[in-house]
């Protein structure tokens, strides 16, 4: 079946079922905040590759990049914000290459650049645990990622053991399962994964300990994207066909 050759589509009903099951908690604003952000995000796409580099819109990217980006804003804030980070993750894509492929993670360059300016984050896209591993394990085996939450469990976990604190108690199971394994930032290979997830924990604990004023695994994120051409460089691995 289409629907399960393209795992995007899995992972825009995942996001789909996860904002749903807020809405009821935390009401209107918080419905068409996240609307808005699909709306942009989908908008900017729509932009830029069709207006300015005449090539097939991505639809799918967009959409979960707008879920991720307003699930995870605090959607309190004014909505000139909102179209701010959204525009901001979209224009990432095309500004920050290596390879001729995109660095950041998306959304996820654009919450880094929120925290800089101290923008708060609320993560209300995690509303479903359950939810998150069950597809998150899928996600994982499909994409052959389970080494880049082993590397992220290990540098996170031991330090976090070490020092007295459960990290199971402080992981965003979203970011883990979702975010971090991203299929075109985080890179494939066994070696290169369990060293891409070891940076993003490793920085996770350090900003956890040392500057808990930022949202430790947004900013992870970001360092080991930005290590993706040492990396690349470090541990040649083919990219899969798709």
């Amino acid at each position: 079946m289409k629907f399960i050759r393209d795992k995007r589509d899995i992972v825009i009903a995942l996001l789909a079922i996860l904002f749903l099951i807020k809405v009821p908690k935390e009401g209107t604003n918080y419905l068409f905040w996240v609307i808005a952000g699909v709306f942009l995000c989908l908008l900017w796409d729509f932009l830029i590759n069709r207006a300015f580099l005449k090539k097939e819109i991505l639809l799918k990217s967009a959409i979960i990049s707008g879920f991720i980006v307003s699930g995870i804003l605090d959607y309190r804030q004014p909505w000139f914000v909102l179209a701010i980070i959204c525009s901001l993750a979209i224009l990432s894509k095309h500004i920050f290459k290596f390879n001729k492929r995109h660095i950041f993670n998306p959304a996820n360059f654009a919450l880094f650049v929120a925290t800089i300016f101290k923008i708060p984050l609320t993560w209300n896209i995690g509303s479903n645990i359950t939810l998150i591993i069950i597809c998150g394990l899928y996600l994982a085996y499909v994409y052959k990622k389970f080494s880049h939450i082993l590397g992220f469990l290990v540098f996170f976990g031991i330090p976090s053991v070490l020092t007295k604190t459960n990290p199971f108690l402080l992981i965003s199971w979203f970011f883990l399962f979702i975010m971090l394994i991203e299929p075109k930032t985080s890179g494939y290979g066994l070696l290169r994964g369990f060293l891409f997830g070891g940076i993003s924990g490793l920085i996770s604990f350090l900003i956890f300990r040392l500057i808990p004023i930022f949202d430790p695994f947004i900013a992870s994120l970001f360092f080991a994207n930005l290590a993706n051409p040492l990396l690349d460089k470090l541990i040649f691995t083919k990219q899969p066909v798709k």
